[in-house]
């Protein structure tokens, strides 16, 4: 049986959050591509900076509909 969420390291996740936030994307829509949950993720950015890891803040993209 395989495993639906893989279990990640902490290394795993922090180089995951870099990630998303250095993608110009929202971290919704980054989750959403990378199929984990906002609630897992946000969840992970708290304990890491309980740990006191480095975690950028999200960039912030306002899109205007023409």
């Amino acid at each position: 049986m395989t495993q639906r969420n893989p279990r990640r390291t902490d290394e795993e996740w922090l180089s995951l959050i870099q990630e998303c936030r250095s993608s110009g994307l929202s971290d919704k829509c980054w989750c959403e591509e990378h199929h984990i949950h906002t609630s897992n993720f946000y969840y992970q950015i708290r304990r890491l900076r309980k740990k006191a890891c480095t975690i950028p803040e999200p960039i912030f993209i306002i899109s205007i509909k023409t």
